[in-house]
């Protein structure tokens, strides 16, 4: 076996061992293995202001006149109008009218811009801060907090997806990796080994032997690293933990609160994993897709998004979390302006918005602005690194700081992106 092994290049051993661990023990969350780069702890700058995260992600293309920048003409309104709010001098668009009661809460940024046109690469691009290269993988923000500011319980991860896949810990130790949840209102259940107890155990000793074995005849850090993160992961199917997991646990009249979608559910979700410690944790609304024949996509998802993210920062706010949890609300680009001959809108990364509120934003303010009819920005323009780089400020993660994963080229936190200051001011 040794004689096979040694003939894997790092990427087939890696794969290798990714398969023997979730074949002998049916769980299916572990990521593909990481170059294994060891954390570098520090203390969060003195000018820190979040110390959580939650990461809203609008898959699909969120159109910007339908949300967050809306405009008078007919035929870019489409069914959306401005309206005011609570917030002097903020308006929104009509389709938010819950979001509008919260405005206070938070700062919208109307210039954001990319070059980046397609799903998945702005996708990656906006989940990461940079562009996606051909043999590597960048972390998400999550990791990237893990990795400079340790993690702060060996129980659960420090960042959790929910609705999205996993992602993986890009170029970080396995143990940087986001724990993917698919259901809400499941929580771990869909993840726990289908297997009875006692099969689970028995496959845990053999597991746990052919590991040792292993790690003495190959002594290598992806190996260690590997074994490290596994062990934990089997950790999170104790009883207490997975209660953590629960929204059921929650009162009543605050899962009403929070409505019965499944957005509202994983909004739900994501603040009791923040109230218990969880670092980062990012949740999806996807079916912003409305460029064939269906502009109604953007107002049918805002109306989706409008009553659960009112409902997540007046409850952050009400157990005083806002102010250490930052809450930001971005996509992978805009929609036109200009409703298309089919009745929709197309991809636009010229311009589009997002929203930042907690965790040191000032709320109640918008950043930036377009035009009259929303095509091009008239003031600086920010793009998704620029984004990841304020996130990492509002941290206190170091965004001057070079990081060489595999002794390569060096990376930075954010891409050496600019903060957007207005935001905290």
């Amino acid at each position: 076996m040794k004689d096979t092994f040694r003939k894997f290049d790092d990427l087939d051993r890696r794969g290798f061992l990714t398969g023997t661990a979730a074949a002998a023990l049916g769980v299916t969350i572990l990521p593909d293995l990481a170059f294994g780069e060891e954390s570098e702890i520090i203390k969060p700058a003195s000018h820190a202001t979040a110390k959580n995260v939650i990461f809203l992600y609008m898959s699909g293309g969120m159109p910007h006149v339908d949300t967050f920048d809306p405009k008078i003409p007919s035929e870019i309104a489409g069914g959306s109008s401005p309206i005011s709010t609570n917030a002097n001098g903020l308006q929104i668009s009509s389709h938010l009218p819950q979001m509008a009661k919260q405005a206070d809460k938070f700062a919208v940024v109307r210039s954001m811009t990319t070059k980046t046109g397609d799903h998945a690469g702005g996708n990656y691009l906006m989940h990461t801060g940079f562009s996606r290269q051909p043999g590597i993988n960048h972390p998400q923000m999550g990791s990237w907090a893990q990795y400079f500011l340790g993690r702060r319980n060996k129980l659960i991860p420090d960042s959790i997806v929910i609705g999205g896949g996993n992602p993986g810990p890009g170029f970080f130790r396995p143990d940087h990796s986001p724990l993917p949840i698919g259901d809400p209102s499941r929580g771990l259940k869909d993840l726990v080994p289908k297997i009875d107890k006692k099969r689970f155990e028995r496959r845990m000793k053999y597991a746990k032997a052919f590991s040792e074995t292993f790690e003495e005849g190959f002594p290598h850090e992806d190996v260690r690293a590997y074994a490290d993160f596994y062990e934990e992961t089997v950790k999170l199917f104790d009883d207490k933990t997975t209660e953590l997991f629960d929204i059921n646990k929650e009162p009543a009249e605050m899962r009403s609160l929070y409505g019965n979608s499944r957005f509202g559910r994983g909004l739900l979700l994501a603040r009791r994993l923040v109230e218990n410690n969880v670092r980062y944790v990012e949740v999806q609304l996807g079916g912003w897709d409305g460029q064939h024949g269906n502009y109604n996509a953007g107002s049918n998802r805002a109306g989706e998004m409008d009553g659960p993210v009112a409902a997540l920062l007046q409850d952050l706010s009400n157990r005083g979390l806002l102010e250490e949890t930052m809450v930001v609300l971005t996509t992978e680009f805009g929609r036109t302006p200009k409703i298309n001959q089919r009745g929709g809108r197309d991809h636009f990364p010229k311009a589009f918005s997002i929203m930042l509120a907690g965790g040191g934003v000032n709320g109640g303010q918008y950043i930036g602005e377009t035009d009259e009819r929303a095509s091009n920005i008239k003031s600086e323009g920010y793009g998704p690194k620029d984004l990841h780089t304020t996130i990492a400020y509002g941290l206190g993660l170091p965004i001057d700081k070079r990081v060489h994963p595999g002794g390569g080229r060096p990376y930075f936190v954010g891409d050496r992106g600019k903060v957007i200051k207005q935001a905290f001011s």
